[in-house]
């Protein structure tokens, strides 16, 4: 089993391959507004250092938001036409959900500007409180008043100390039943306009 896995929703642009469950190469690094020219170029880099055939991948896993629009829309946009074009499967993850540390409680962020954040908590993949915006003031208030769980994510645009975890990692440790997209015409990005939005199953 070849896997694809790609994540833009922030401001690290992740892309990986992963054989049988475990990432044999990735390539990540910051690329904040630039993701849209970046990624297929990194894509193709990857393939080709590795010595495989686009062709030959089994499986594509993404991020599907809230984060970033155009890195949200160019990752989505990537795995549907491979998908469309192999007749594979895509597992599509809330960017939120694969910052977490997978052994505790995670309050998980992305700065959505404008002195607002993404927020969630997770415990793996069981929801404490499900994706939605905040103001900042609203998250630092939370987090004053769960001091047990561990803050995730960049944070430091509202001077908090968090954690990095690895997100590609996590996409490969969340995929599941639950997050395979029925339908691949009908995956969309989340902007957290619509709270019901998530691809979680679709029909």
């Amino acid at each position: 089993m070849l896997s694809l896995i790609l994540d833009s929703a922030s401001k690290e642009l992740g892309v990986a391959l992963a054989r049988e469950n475990e990432i044999i190469d990735e390539i990540k690094y910051d690329a904040w507004q630039k993701q849209s020219e970046l990624m297929i170029p990194e894509i193709d880099k990857i393939f080709k250092r590795n010595n495989i055939n686009p062709k030959n991948i089994d499986e594509i896993l993404v991020s599907q938001g809230p984060g970033s629009y155009t890195g949200v829309r160019i990752a989505l946009t990537i795995a549907k036409v491979y998908a469309y074009a192999l007749d594979i499967p895509v597992y599509a993850f809330s960017s939120l959900n694969i910052l977490e540390n997978s052994e505790k409680p995670s309050i998980c962020l992305i700065n959505a500007r404008g002195n607002r954040s993404y927020f969630a908590v997770y415990d793996s993949d069981k929801v404490i409180e499900k994706d939605r915006v905040l103001s900042n003031a609203e998250v630092l208030d939370y987090v004053e008043k769960h001091p047990e769980f561990v803050i995730c994510g960049d944070a430091s645009y509202i001077d908090v100390v968090s954690e990095q975890n690895d997100v590609l990692k996590n996409m490969l440790r969340l995929k599941s039943e639950k997050y395979k997209v029925e339908n691949i015409l009908s995956l969309k990005a989340v902007y957290l306009k619509d709270e019901n939005d998530y691809q979680k199953s679709n029909n």
